[in-house]
């Protein structure tokens, strides 16, 4: 079992799926797009991502655009990328997040030993970059 992160947006998923791969020295494994499918879309619809897929690491993120509805920022959720070892990596891609974004916390060494950090991207996901 594991557990993969699925993000929406309203229009941004394209843009928000090449930011996370150059932030994460990802690839992109797969789009397809509304006016691809079945699925009957208006004309401004149709270009929109129905599902894109980022592979990292051993990591997946999955990502799309909504269009039937508003989609709402919240504090109830972070991502947390875990590094072991890897303080410059760590470094790199917590800039690489922040990029247009908002630091809330810059890495640093943490009480519990671990290099650390905290930020809001600039389509509003929270991430914690954490390097033990």
């Amino acid at each position: 079992m594991k557990l993969v992160p699925y993000l929406h947006f309203a229009g941004q998923a394209e843009e928000a799926l090449n930011f996370y791969k150059d932030a994460f020295d990802g690839t992109i494994v797969m789009i397809s797009r509304y006016g691809d499918g079945p699925l009957d879309v208006s004309e401004a619809d149709r270009n929109k991502i129905m599902h894109g897929r980022l592979q990292f690491g051993d990591n997946t993120l999955m990502i799309s655009d909504v269009c039937d509805r508003t989609v709402y920022g919240g504090d109830m959720v972070a991502l947390s990328i875990n590094l072991v070892g890897e303080e410059s990596l760590a470094d790199q891609v917590f800039e690489r997040l922040a990029k247009g974004g908002h630091i809330f916390m810059p890495p640093g060494k943490m009480f519990w030993g671990a290099w650390f950090g905290m930020l809001t991207d600039r389509f509003g996901i929270k991430w914690m970059i954490n390097c033990e």
